[in-house]
């Protein structure tokens, strides 16, 4: 009797135990065989050990495994932890497998109901819940801040001649003109309500003639001038104020004017200023400051673009400076820094690691159908096949590239302090990447190290190209050790990207940790570089938050395509070559932190559309417009799948990037015929309100909500249920015409 047959019987027999000990034994004697690995995990789940069991679902996954079998055992374990991504990431395979299983079916929603019974456990929708954009947002200098304060400091000297501030003196003359000045002043503020500017600041400098040094007066008086848009003279009344003796007020509104002026360096420390005053209590004055920033930032890589990046109270935000046509391309961009994702179809041996280009021959693509092929077409494929010079790291002779250039850059960049060379480390690191996670943990265990869809070594490629630009400043200063301000400015560019996360990556993956930490302890020249939990948790949420994932569209192939279409209609070795282009090849999916379309917020009614581009030779990503858009709109992306029933999709919104989505769709849509969707009413006796009869997706307690929700913009959104699983979902509703009577 076999092994793995002793094995089943125990499993049979509820022997989970010895049935793993038996599997265990198969697995080390056939480490890539993955049927063990599901059945060790069918062990594990009867067991209860669901962490375990998860480990040989994605081990069996990493080996290639599609079956129903996988998306089962993966996706309930990883629903009992409660790892909603991982779980309907295994029961996708299983969709695209048989999407009428009925355990499949049965799957998905306990899925559903996990998600839902969180959301109801937490309390439900609380909009003290989720976190506040503006607090994620630093109000820490960039380098090289002081010098353009200063640029700025001169602007206002030689073109508006504000000069510093002077202490203010005592004054003691025109005492007797006190009471005249101090009823001017309430004159001056009673016109300055009625409208009457001029007049109110005629009264206003009576009052400061008299009173030089009254704050109260000069800050009125600076108020008036600037609802007169004299934002000078405003500016001068402020200015004039000694700092001791600003308010909230005064800083405030100097930000403000100073902004107008396009002054930003001296806006912003007003605005902090005032930040530090209130003890960063007041809001609106934090979102002025991150205005001011933004549009700082942004405002040079939107000056050819139609759109422009601010910042609301939900964050920064992409708005039209123009209106835009459906099918407009909007920008291109090309990744800050790019890394691999971890998917089993990718072969990073045909790409290039630094611009993401494909390096595809032909004979990676024909394979040995080339050496059967008649004489011609191989002149043909000779003739025409892209020519491109495969570069290998001359260290490692492991990653390639396109070019020299690309091979060059690269190595300044990054893969100098992470080539798998380098050290025992970088080189453990890659071959954890490879293995898509998996790899033996400190404990000597072969299990899944890591918990992203991207490769940790895309963390180790950031960490490298900050510690790379701080030495290369270094050398060029002649120092010894990298100063602060040149850390600060290496770090600078990732500062853009906002990170979120409610857990510690730290701790869930110590391997991984640890080999980084490993990796950067000895950084060559006598700089070192020590990863703290925190920092570690925070670029990895970073990444999580922000990546991208996209390809290099064009490929030798496509290129090879194209010239074979353009033969003569009498060279017929076109037409012979076809049915050996049948397959189009794979693209490797990489993934980048863009700061452009990271900016680009989620509505469950996307009006723009994230694809791949081919940008000045690098794979990067295009943004189309979906539909029209109005001048001083938001453009949205989708961050979900938004075939979800509202209530899922704002659970999962929620779990995952910790807010509410209150976009014009979940806005029209209900959770369900329990509640009218339009007036919040609940149904009574365990009836059910109406459904509508088009989208099924919202529920009314009468005709004149079913006809007001559609006015105000329930119409704006209505779709036909397109699948069975929308059907499903609305099973129960019943329905309910929503066309207005023709008038």
């Amino acid at each position: 009797m076999t092994e793995d047959k002793t094995a089943t019987e125990d499993f049979q027999a509820g022997k989970y135990a010895e049935a793993v000990e038996k599997y265990s034994a198969l697995i080390n004697a056939t480490p890539n065989f993955s049927s063990y690995y599901l059945k060790r995990g069918q062990c594990y789940l009867k067991s209860n050990k669901y962490k375990e069991a998860l480990q040989d679902a994605q081990t069996a996954s990493s080996l290639g495994e599609k079956s129903m079998e996988l998306a089962m055992l993966g996706g309930k374990v990883a629903t009992k932890l409660q790892m909603y991504e991982e779980a309907y990431r295994f029961y996708k395979i299983g969709v695209e497998l048989d999407n009428t299983n009925t355990d499949l079916v049965e799957g998905l929603r306990n899925l559903q109901q996990a998600i839902l019974d969180e959301y109801e456990l937490e309390g439900g929708e609380d909009a003290e819940k989720g976190y506040s954009a503006v607090d994620f947002c630093s109000q820490d200098p960039y380098p090289g801040d002081d010098k353009l304060l200063q640029i700025e400091q001169k602007i206002l000297e030689n073109k508006h001649n504000i000069q510093d501030t002077i202490p203010w003196k005592d004054y003691k003359d025109g005492e007797e003109f006190r009471g005249q000045a101090s009823e001017a002043a309430i004159e001056a503020h009673s016109l300055m309500v009625a409208g009457k500017l001029e007049e109110a600041v005629q009264k206003f400098t009576f009052a400061i003639e008299t009173e030089p040094n009254n704050a109260i007066l000069r800050r009125l008086r600076s108020e008036a001038y600037y609802i007169m848009d004299d934002k000078i003279n405003s500016l001068r009344d402020l200015w004039a104020i000694p700092k001791n003796q600003r308010r909230v007020e005064v800083w405030r509104l100097g930000g403000q004017i100073f902004h107008d002026l396009n002054l930003p360096l001296h806006a912003e420390l007003w605005f902090k200023n005032a930040t530090r005053l209130t003890d960063g209590k007041d809001e609106g004055v934090k979102i002025l400051f991150q205005r001011t920033r933004i549009q700082r930032l942004y405002a040079p890589l939107c000056n050819d673009l139609a759109i422009n990046v601010e910042f609301s109270d939900f964050g920064k935000c992409v708005v039209a400076k123009k209106a835009i046509k459906e099918g407009e391309e909007l920008f291109t961009e090309k990744p800050l820094i790019m890394g691999h994702v971890m998917d089993k179809d990718n072969n990073f041996a045909l790409s290039c690691d630094n611009c993401a280009a494909s390096i595809l021959t032909a004979e990676d693509y024909f394979g040995s159908t080339l050496e059967t092929m008649e004489l011609d077409l191989k002149e043909l494929i000779k003739e025409s096949w892209p020519d491109i010079p495969t570069v290998t790291c001359d260290k490692c002779q492991k990653v390639k590239y396109c070019s020299e250039d690309c091979r060059r850059q690269a190595w300044v960049s990054q893969h100098e302090l992470i080539c798998p060379a380098r050290s025992e480390a970088t080189k453990k690191l890659h071959e954890i990447s490879q293995n898509l996670g998996h790899g033996v943990a400190e404990d000597g265990v072969l299990k899944n190290l890591w918990d992203a869809h991207f490769s940790p070594l895309f963390l180790a490629r950031v960490w490298s190209s900050i510690i790379s630009a701080a030495k290369h400043m270094m050398k060029e200063s002649d120092g010894s050790v990298p100063t602060a301000e040149q850390w600060a400015k290496a770090r600078s560019p990732f500062r853009k990207f906002m990170a979120f996360g409610n857990s510690s990556a730290a701790d869930s993956m110590p391997t991984i940790l640890n080999l980084i930490r490993e990796i950067f302890k000895d950084c060559g020249d006598g700089v070192q570089y020590k990863i703290t939990d925190n920092e570690f948790n925070g670029r990895y949420f970073q990444a999580v938050c922000n990546l991208q994932t996209f390809s290099s569209p064009i490929t030798p192939y496509h290129r090879f395509m194209t010239r074979v279409s353009k033969l003569g209609a009498e060279d017929t070795r076109g037409m012979r070559m076809l049915k050996y282009l049948q397959t189009t090849p794979h693209l490797n999916t990489y993934c980048g932190l863009f700061q452009l379309q990271s900016c680009l917020n989620h509505s469950c009614t996307n009006n723009v559309q994230v694809s791949d581009a081919e940008v000045e030779g690098y794979g990067g990503v295009k943004v189309v417009a979906k539909a029209d858009i109005k001048k001083g709109d938001e453009l949205f992306t989708t961050y979900i799948d938004t075939s979800m029933p509202r209530r899922l999709r704002r659970a999962w919104l929620f779990r995952s990037f910790n807010f509410w989505c209150h976009c014009h769709r979940c806005e029209f849509e209900g959770d369900g015929p329990e509640v009218c969707t339009e007036c919040k009413k609940k149904a009574e006796n365990n009836s059910l309100f109406l459904a509508c009869g088009q989208c099924h997706r919202a529920w009314y307690c009468s005709v004149p909500c079913q006809k007001s929700a559609w006015r105000r913009g329930h119409r704006k959104i209505c779709r036909k249920t397109k699948s069975s699983t929308d059907a499903a979902a609305n099973q129960d509703s019943i329905e309910l015409s929503n066309k207005e009577p023709e008038k």
